[in-house]
């Protein structure tokens, strides 16, 4: 191989890989892969809350708590709260799952979904927990 071609094939992957760059990312397709992979998520672990079926967005810790790491499509973790994972009590997670799917239908992740990082960009940790009875609360312990 010659020098030239060296030269021309590095230069044609350097445009083929600015040009996926410079292609805006569809928020609405993003949207719908998240809602997928939390659907699947929520599923696998409400059928087997102690196996690890929750995939790598849940997994519970035998003590009442769940871990939760939401991922973008891509395999990027998502930041809720400046955290990508949060700890819940078992028995607010289904609220707190609904109120994240309501957060994603809204819209409110798009920074995230869309960026090429996550970074720079945060769920508030309030808009999935409240103190009052009918939100759930994120739990505080630390592992």
């Amino acid at each position: 191989m010659s020098l030239k071609d060296i030269v021309d094939n590095t230069a044609a992957a350097v445009g083929s890989v600015a040009a996926a760059a410079a292609d805006p990312v569809d928020a609405k397709a993003e949207r719908s892969a998240l809602l997928t992979d939390l659907r699947q998520a929520r599923t696998a672990f409400d059928t087997n809350p102690s196996a690890p079926a929750g995939g790598r967005w849940l997994a519970a810790d035998g003590a009442g708590r769940v871990a939760f790491t939401p991922m973008r499509p891509d395999g990027q973790p998502m930041v809720i709260g400046g955290q990508s994972v949060t700890f819940w009590q078992a028995e607010a997670l289904p609220a707190m799952l609904d109120a994240f799917e309501a957060a994603i239908n809204a819209g409110e992740l798009d920074p995230q979904l869309t960026g090429s990082t996550p970074a720079g960009h945060s769920l508030p940790l309030e808009r999935l927990a409240n103190t009052s009875p009918q939100r759930p609360t994120p739990d505080t312990a630390t592992y």
